[in-house]
């Protein structure tokens, strides 16, 4: 995740090791580079698998051919996500769209200011655990908790 750790691997990078090792057998990617996920997904050998790493793309990731996500959003919102993500796999766009819009501004709210803060914010908010985290990361700012908030009680 290049926003995390200031470093990229390459659509050749990870097409060469998907040819050359047999061991690596898939990748999660979480580049958010359109562009670098379709050439990796173009080029792949067959039986490579690739799953999203960035809940905002996984909806055209899917359609592009990825085979799944390692999702955070799914923690928060495991019915609609994963039905998300079921339409998606079943080409079954027009569903899948209208989950993907509906969740669209809690993607945002999850990583707004830091990881995990976003996601304990919301499984807070549905009574599902403390909204705890430990030094040095703290819990989201009273604005974006409010933000939180205001989000599952549109959705409710």
């Amino acid at each position: 995740m290049p926003g995390r750790t200031s470093s990229n691997i390459t659509a050749e990078t990870t097409l060469r090791l998907a040819n050359e090792c047999e061991k690596i057998k898939g990748i999660k990617e979480a580049s958010g580079n359109m562009v670098q996920c379709m050439h990796i997904l173009k080029n792949m050998p067959e039986d490579f698998l690739f799953v999203s790493g960035d809940d905002h793309i996984s909806l055209p990731l899917i359609s592009c051919g990825a085979k799944g996500v390692i999702s955070v959003a799914a923690n928060s919102f495991p019915k609609d996500f994963c039905n998300m993500i079921r339409f998606s796999l079943k080409n079954d766009f027009t569903n899948a769209q209208k989950l993907h819009y509906k969740l669209l501004p809690a993607y945002d709210l999850l990583f707004v200011e830091n990881n995990p803060a976003g996601v304990k914010a919301f499984l807070a908010e549905l009574n599902l655990i403390e909204n705890e985290l430990r030094l040095p990361l703290v819990p989201l700012s009273a604005p974006f908790h409010q933000k939180v908030k205001d989000f599952l009680t549109s959705i409710s």
